[in-house]
């Protein structure tokens, strides 16, 4: 009896995983790829007795995340369906219910940022066995912006300079071509050109570099172009350049400053003329000082004197009139 129970026991877990059904989630195409602006499904197909418990979930990863770290897009459960994500006004189930084995979505208008991982995730208690998830990955097709094309150097003779051109948006990732307007090869013998990177590189630069450079990003779905023109010059060229415009800025610079110096002498003579400076008045009416007439009882001595001093004012007065 004892060994009866015992072999039942052992039998038992055996008996219970049998009786459970698994759950086995399939995705049909693993890779999506759609242009902008359109719509996609992506597919999602499950095996499983549905039953009160079943849960069907949608999560989205960006591009540059990972699945575990992905955002609910879709929830179904007890009969209802949410969809909790920024893509819901875009977003709906291909059946409605999901609840006959296809878990499908639908998301319309795609964009760039749709790019990356969906996973579809059934549960389905007490079906625990099985692979109850999956991923699909959506890859949104975007034409190239208008590339920004600029220089990196000195454009003087005998120096080495890099043109470079990138497009901001572009999946696949853009092809870039450079080509010289006017010239005709597309390029010159001393140019090396980066189809990847968008650069071009010109060595040993001369006049003959001098021009129209043209940038071509493309790729599936489209293409752009940016161009830039290019100026060789000397350095003697460069300096000559350079020094007229500082001497420009110099004269300017001399002439405000004689024109402020005007200004100032101007404004300062105004207030000296309106300024008031007393003098002596010479009257002509005015009486000379009287001199002295001596008495008769003078003597000799101060009788000579007297003339002597009448004769120096009146030759003083004679030199004043001459």
């Amino acid at each position: 009896m004892l060994r009866k129970y015992i072999f039942i026991f052992m039998l038992a877990p055996l008996i219970k995983k049998d009786a459970v059904h698994s759950v086995d989630v399939t995705i049909p195409e693993k890779v999506v790829v759609a242009k902008a602006g359109s719509s996609v499904v992506l597919p999602c197909q499950y095996s499983t007795s549905v039953g009160a418990n079943f849960v069907l979930e949608w999560s989205f990863a960006p591009n540059t995340a990972d699945t575990s770290d992905g955002r609910q897009i879709y929830y179904y459960s007890n009969g209802k369906s949410y969809k909790p994500g920024s893509q819901s006004e875009r977003l709906n189930i291909n059946h409605n219910p999901p609840t006959t084995g296809i878990a499908s979505i639908q998301l319309n208008d795609i964009r760039s940022s749709d790019t990356g991982s969906y996973v579809c995730e059934v549960n389905n208690p007490p079906d625990f066995y099985g692979s109850g998830s999956g991923i699909v990955k959506l890859s949104v097709l975007v034409p190239p912006s208008t590339p920004n094309c600029q220089f990196n150097g000195k454009a003087n003779i005998g120096h080495d300079i890099t043109l470079t051109c990138s497009s901001s948006n572009g999946t696949p990732p853009p092809i870039y071509t450079w080509s010289f307007v006017g010239s005709k090869t597309p390029l010159l013998p001393n140019m090396m050109e980066n189809q990847r990177t968008g650069s071009l590189l010109l060595t040993n630069l001369s006049q003959a570099f001098s021009g129209t450079y043209q940038c071509m990003a493309s790729n599936e779905l489209g293409q752009a172009s940016c161009e830039l023109t290019l100026t060789v010059t000397k350095n003697a060229e460069a300096g000559i350049i350079a020094g007229a415009v500082i001497g420009v800025i110099l004269a300017l610079l001399l002439i405000l400053a004689v024109l402020y110096y005007v200004l100032c002498y101007r404004e300062k003579q105004k207030k000296i003329s309106k300024s008031d400076y007393p003098g002596s008045e010479i009257r002509e009416d005015a009486m000379a000082p009287a001199i002295p007439v001596a008495n008769k009882g003078s003597n000799t001595t101060d009788s000579f004197l007297l003339h002597e001093t009448i004769g120096r004012q009146e030759n003083s007065k004679f030199s004043m009139v001459v």
